[in-house]
């Protein structure tokens, strides 16, 4: 049976591939084929000062990798949270045929300062040496930020499911502005495919004026808004829109463009 085409899902930071199940199980019955990785050392038990030291040019490594092994040579990409940004690097080095960029985290030339996102975070930031570390959200924060339209009983699902994450990625992310290699910024020129950005009305951590900017900065995009769902968004009732949404307009723009090559 013949494919819509392959899906590579990334995920965002704390999390494990096994958070978008749900978005893997929908775009599979809509004819997709998908890959849900785990970035590396996000298994439970991993050592933790090992992990401290990656940063985001290794997950990119990692992710390139991975699409080398499968054979992909024009994989969708799609990322959520941090996921995002990993996504748009990634399509600095690979031929994407598409981005799908869920509530994503924003490339070093765009600003991400709130103070809701920065309440979100503080107690990280305030860590000492924390880019030393590795770090996780308490579950109040997660609740505040991350997934704060989620009822209390889903919160408590989902918070003993999520893992360490890197220090490194943390200061790379969130102070992008203090790194020297720039890791976080996007050569968006190079980024030529179709850009899917869906931000969230009740976001805290990624606004939708951060989507905005994101979407603004390609040449071949589009944003939309989803009004009552969180920063979280891949379990919330209104994800399977987001993915609607986001594969009928990629299919639409794709099939215009080989019409005209076909012309």
């Amino acid at each position: 049976m013949q494919t819509k085409g392959n899906i590579l899902l990334i995920h965002g930071m704390w999390c494990r591939g096994i958070h978008l199940s749900q978005v893997h199980e929908f775009l599979e019955k809509e004819g997709y084929i998908c890959k849900s990785i785990d970035l590396p050392m996000h298994e439970p038990g991993v050592d933790l000062q090992k992990l401290s030291k990656l940063g985001i040019s290794d997950y990119l490594d990692f992710l390139e990798n991975t699409l080398n092994q499968l054979g992909w040579k024009e994989p969708i990409l799609l990322g959520h949270s941090l996921g995002g940004l990993l996504a748009q690097l990634l399509a600095t080095r690979v031929n994407a045929k598409a981005l799908i960029l869920i509530t994503p985290v924003q490339p070093k030339q765009i600003s991400g300062l709130s103070w809701t996102g920065l309440k979100t975070i503080w107690d990280i930031l305030r860590t000492p040496l924390f880019w030393k570390r590795t770090n996780l959200l308490s579950k109040n924060k997660f609740a505040y930020g991350i997934y704060n339209t989620l009822s209390e009983s889903k919160q408590n699902e989902l918070y003993p499911t999520y893992v360490p994450e890197s220090g490194k990625i943390a200061f790379q992310t969130f102070l992008p502005f203090l790194t020297y290699s720039q890791p976080t910024r996007v050569n968006f020129e190079k980024v030529q495919c179709p850009v899917f950005v869906a931000t969230t009305g009740k976001d805290r951590v990624t606004p939708p004026r951060i989507g905005r900017k994101i979407a603004s900065k390609y040449t071949n995009s589009i944003m939309k808004l989803y009004p009552k769902l969180s920063h979280w968004a891949i379990t919330e009732d209104g994800i399977e829109k987001i993915l609607l949404d986001a594969t009928s307009w990629i299919e639409a723009k794709t099939n215009s463009l080989d019409s005209i090559i076909n012309f």
